[in-house]
């Protein structure tokens, strides 16, 4: 499974960031970031195989959680995610949801 590299806005991340760690304006750029990692993930994510079902949206916010799990956003300025880590994301997501099916594409 192959995703596009992320697009993120590493400047407006610094901007935000620097009015200190915690608090609204954090939440506020966490919860912007995961929305672009979940639309980024939907956008990138190539077709399935024909006959497995998979249920795009569910993969894509758990990739999200898995990319910003125990990161703020100062880590994230300083180590901002990669499409690496959202293509490891996608294939522990799916270990852990599946389909099955698609364990097998996984590898390699």
């Amino acid at each position: 499974m192959r995703l596009s590299a992320l697009s993120l806005a590493p400047i407006a991340l610094l901007t935000l960031s620097a009015c200190g760690e915690g608090g609204a304006i954090d939440e506020g750029v966490k919860t912007q970031l995961r929305e672009q990692l979940v639309s980024t993930c939907n956008n990138g994510m190539v077709d399935v195989p024909e006959g497995i079902e998979l249920d795009r949206e569910q993969v894509c916010n758990c990739v999200a959680d898995k990319v910003l799990a125990g990161k703020s956003v100062q880590d994230l300025v300083a180590n901002p995610p990669t499409g690496a880590d959202e293509i490891a994301g996608v294939k522990q997501c799916l270990r852990e949801i599946g389909p099955p099916e698609l364990l097998p594409y996984l590898e390699g």
